[in-house]
Formats: structure tokens, sequence, C-alpha cells
């Protein structure tokens, strides 16, 4: 199973959801199962893939857990959660100068890329290639965090999402 989230971000992320669902009716993503979170995706109606707008906390866990292959963008929040299952996600960053987020995160998915945490795809013509890289990488364990820092970050994120 793929799955694909947008996050929750009120801006919506038509870029990635379009590409997917192209990619899906192309063959290109397999025969399985792939699970779409589209969250604020004004008309967006995916035509080949399994679509859910919002999914409870549980069921977002469940999916990133059981997921063969995430793909993401760049929120902190959902990066977490998949590095937390020790996976490697094809990521997107959302972009402002596409008016997908008010907060560019091409900074941090290039800062992670660098360090093999995901493999990026910036446009959705990247997507096919960082797919087929993401598959042949298999189940590989994303590596160590390199610093303190991100130990603090993704311990901060925790709290946060425990309610602390």
């Amino acid at each position: 199973m793929i799955f694909v989230t947008v996050g929750n971000a009120t801006q919506a992320f038509l870029r990635l959801l379009s590409a997917i669902d192209e990619m899906c009716g192309n063959g290109q993503l397999g025969q399985g199962r792939v699970v779409i979170q589209a969250g604020h995706s004004g008309s967006f109606q995916a035509r080949n893939c399994e679509q859910s707008d919002f999914l409870e906390p549980e069921e977002f866990a469940e999916l990133i857990a059981r997921a063969e292959l995430v793909i993401c963008h760049g929120g902190a929040g959902t990066l977490h959660h998949v590095f937390r299952e020790g996976k490697v996600p094809v990521v997107m960053p959302r972009r402002r100068i596409y008016g997908e987020t008010l907060d560019d995160q091409l900074t941090i998915v290039r800062t992670l890329e660098s360090q093999g945490r995901v493999i990026a795809a910036y446009e959705p013509e990247d997507l096919p290639t960082a797919v087929d890289l993401s598959i042949k990488r298999g189940k590989e364990q994303i590596p160590p965090p390199p610093s303190r820092m991100i130990q603090l970050v993704s311990a901060a994120l925790e709290e946060m999402i425990a309610g602390k």
C-alpha cells in the first residue's frame, strides 16, 4: 500500500495530488492500493486512488505504519510520524511561490535529502524517479539523526503530539 498525505494546511496542494492521481491512472504506482489524504484540496477528487480529506490521528498513524511507501509534503509533524516508523519518504515540499503554504518547505526538504532521510521530488515530473529510487531502497532504515538539534526537535514534537 502507498500512502500519500498533504497534511492539514489550509492551502491546497494540487501539484502533488494531481501528479499522484495521474501516476495511479498510468500504472506508475503499481497495482496495489494507493490512499490519499488530500486535506483542504478544494474541488480535487481523485479518479484513480482512494481519497480521504482528513483522517483521525490513529488512522493516520496506522496508514503510515502499514505503508510500503509514504509520499508526503515536507511538514515537520508528518515527517516526524514517518521517521518514527523508520521509513524514508518521498517528499515534495509545499512552496510559497505556488501558493501552497505560508512557510516554504524547500529548506527542510533539501537539508533532510542531504542527510539521506528523505527522497526529494521538487516538482511533479520528479515523482516517478523518486518513487523508483524509494522502491529500490526497499525498507532501508533511515539514518540516525546527525545532530543533537534534530533529537531535541523530535522530542519536542513527541511532547506536542502527546499533548503534554
